[in-house]
């Protein structure tokens, strides 16, 4: 067994780029977005400013990674016609 040195990253520092594409971030998640479909316009306001990039808008409907969707609640806030709503994650 090798024992190399180790390599220590400090807190709050970017260490790499595109780390989220590795890392499952949805797991931190308090509230869950949830979309009422007949409410929503397809403005794409959701989309644009969700941070994690965790929005797209389909043919039929507004899919939401929750994979990588940590809850912010961005989505929900921008939205115009209320159509996201959060729920507090069960569990």
């Amino acid at each position: 067994m090798s024992r190399g040195k180790l390599e220590y990253v400090r807190g709050g520092h970017i260490h790499a780029c595109a780390t989220s594409l590795i890392m499952k971030t949805g797991g931190w998640r308090v509230f869950t977005p949830s979309v009422e479909e007949k409410a929503c316009n397809r403005c794409k306001l959701c989309v644009w400013f969700c941070p994690e990039n965790c929005v797209r808008l389909t043919e039929n409907a507004v899919e939401i990674d929750y994979d990588y969707c940590k809850g912010c609640g961005i989505c929900a806030h921008e939205c115009p016609k209320r159509a996201i709503v959060m729920k507090r994650e069960e569990g």
